[in-house]
């Protein structure tokens, strides 16, 4: 009995698990039809995924060698797209966009709220600004930079943020998640 017992309980893990696997798998698998050349369609599926390739990014970088005074964060939400681009014509954006034709390169606008709890159970939240640059060639849409605006609370204890000023963020954790996102775009 206890034998039949154990099987059944284990039958029930693995079936549950594999249901509830597949409904995950279900509600993330990338639409191709959003991967083609429509900027608005890819920019809101995009954006709406971003948060989970994120904190999936952010565990497979976790590392566990040292204590630490503040756990990794994790990505909460992303706003809606905004895709009324800016003019690259300035000098600072020359070097950088110099392998790009400037008409080719789609601007794409967001924002995240990130979390991120202390060992002092604290929570911290920033909400932060990126401007991700893509283009479409012919092996699909390509990430050719973001950059990053920090907002970080102010210590008055209100609901202000305090803004950095913006950084080349093209191999953070967003940045690795826009381009793991439209990797599967390709290929799914």
């Amino acid at each position: 009995m206890k034998y039949l017992l154990f099987l059944l309980t284990i039958f029930n893990s693995f079936f549950l698990n594999f249901n509830h696997h597949q409904k995950l798998l279900a509600d993330t698998v990338i639409n191709k039809q959003k991967c083609g050349n429509n900027l608005e369609d890819l920019a809101n599926s995009l954006v709406k995924d971003i948060p989970d390739y994120a904190n999936r990014v952010i565990q497979r970088n976790r590392i566990y060698s040292h204590p630490l005074d503040f756990f990794p964060f994790s990505v909460i939400t992303a706003s809606k797209p905004d895709l009324e681009p800016l003019p690259l014509n300035q000098t600072q954006y020359k070097s950088i966009l110099k392998n790009a034709d400037e008409n080719q390169v789609k601007q794409v606008f967001f924002t995240t709220l990130e979390r991120q709890y202390s060992s002092q159970n604290r929570i911290i939240e920033t909400q932060n600004f990126h401007w991700l640059m893509l283009t479409n060639t012919p092996q699909g849409w390509q990430m050719i930079m973001l950059l990053t605006t920090l907002g970080y609370p102010d210590h008055i204890g209100n609901q202000n943020f305090i803004s950095s000023p913006p950084r080349d963020n093209s191999d953070g954790v967003i940045a690795q998640s826009v381009k793991l996102w439209l990797r599967d775009c390709k290929y799914n």
